[in-house]
């Protein structure tokens, strides 16, 4: 990790309800996130993760602040970013490969080389057996991984994932969050996650931001010390070093405190 890709800084995000009535999503938050790092969005239900992250793809506009990637001032969507929804988005009638491919094809990448990428991206979240099946014929996980590949096959500066593991069961979701952590060591593709489960983002954060109940605002950001600065390829591994507790409580605290503020 070297230098700050993604610089968010003083946004807030206000929406119009129309009839005269706002309502403020996201207040005044700044931080930035790290080249090849993975930065996870944390806090309760409603806090305004998912703006952020939509922000941060250009889907929503910042009511004030700034967010600037690699220099560039966000306006809008680019192919810098990509991103990974909750529900999957392949599409039905296209082979694994030819959703891979999509992406590219639309952005005129010729044919031999579209299927090389699509090929290596689809070794590397374990589907290659699988190029030429169709995603109804794909459990839950296997559709997500297709996205994966998919978004990563567009080659972005920076990946975006919004509760991308949500859907699945508990041993499909800790697969997936360990097939990240291999994602991120092999691309070094700089991560921005949004999630509400604190065992995903301890597993998977180089630096988590932790954000008050509505509206959203900066309460904590936080290095998982514990870690000296290294991604554990395992669940079995983490859990069982110390400090992994001392920060899972810290965190159960936040939530707490937060949850409380909307009763």
């Amino acid at each position: 990790m070297t230098g700050t890709l993604v610089d968010i800084t003083h946004v807030s995000k206000t929406f119009d309800l129309g009839q005269g009535k706002t309502l403020q999503a996201v207040r005044d938050v700044s931080f930035a996130v790290e080249k090849n790092s993975i930065c996870v969005l944390l806090g309760p239900s409603g806090c305004g993760k998912s703006t952020i992250l939509r922000m941060i793809a250009g889907l929503e506009t910042a009511t004030e602040g700034e967010i600037v990637i690699g220099g560039r001032t966000v306006d809008g969507p680019g192919r810098d970013r990509g991103m990974v929804f909750q529900a999957y988005t392949s599409f039905d009638w296209l082979s694994v490969r030819k959703n891979v491919e999509f992406g590219m094809k639309v952005n005129n990448v010729p044919a031999q080389e579209r299927r090389g990428r699509a090929d290596h991206f689809l070794n590397l979240v374990g589907l290659s057996k699988f190029a030429d099946a169709y995603p109804s014929q794909l459990s839950g996980g296997m559709r997500q991984r297709v996205a994966i590949a998919r978004t990563l096959a567009n080659d972005p500066e920076v990946l975006l994932m919004d509760e991308p593991f949500g859907a699945l069961d508990a041993e499909t979701r800790w697969l997936m969050q360990e097939l990240m952590i291999d994602v991120a060591e092999k691309t070094n593709t700089t991560m921005v996650i949004v999630t509400h489960d604190l065992e995903e983002a301890i597993f998977l954060a180089d630096k988590i931001i932790f954000l008050s109940s509505h509206p959203g605002r900066l309460k904590e950001e936080i290095v998982p010390a514990f870690k000296q600065g290294a991604r554990i390829a395992d669940k079995e591994h983490i859990i069982r070093l110390d400090g992994y507790s001392d920060l899972e409580e810290h965190l159960m605290r936040l939530m707490r405190e937060e949850g409380h503020r909307d009763v």
